[in-house]
């Protein structure tokens, strides 16, 4: 199962670093594993480089796009992806500051939807130290 983080990225530090990735990444990895002492400074930082995420906006247009698909369902405030033909199981959570999203596969059909909405968004998997702005893959058919 992989957990994927995603953030929107504030233009000026996406322009820094779309270049070299793996630094915007390492500034994110030590603000997931932060010290509870130090989680005012984290907060700090973090407003600094990540914008908060148009919720509604992107729960509504996730809902247009697949609401009459058999493959997808929602529950309070998950989007799930349950498709048998790829065999993908996907759970998508939409915060405020970040997205969440539980699958099964390594290239989640929520990537080329949230793709169409923002193709700026930087993906995180802290657990398998994965990383990369959703510009920057290519789906598959």
């Amino acid at each position: 199962m992989r957990i994927y983080y995603c953030f929107k990225i504030k233009k000026e530090f996406i322009n820094l670093y779309k270049d070299t990735p793996s630094t915007l990444y390492n500034i994110l990895n030590q603000l997931y594993y932060i010290r509870k002492n130090d989680i005012n400074y984290g907060y700090t930082l973090f407003s600094q480089i990540v914008d908060p995420i148009n919720k509604s906006h992107i729960d509504k247009n996730i809902y247009i796009k697949l609401h009459t698909k058999m493959r997808y369902s929602k529950r309070k405030d998950e989007h799930i992806i349950n498709n048998l033909y790829k065999d993908e199981v996907s759970i998508m959570k939409v915060r405020n500051t970040y997205i969440l999203i539980n699958s099964n596969k390594s290239c989640t059909e929520f990537f080329e939807l949230l793709g169409s909405l923002n193709k700026e968004l930087f993906v995180c998997d802290f657990t398998n130290n994965d990383y990369f702005f959703l510009s920057s893959i290519k789906m598959l058919v």
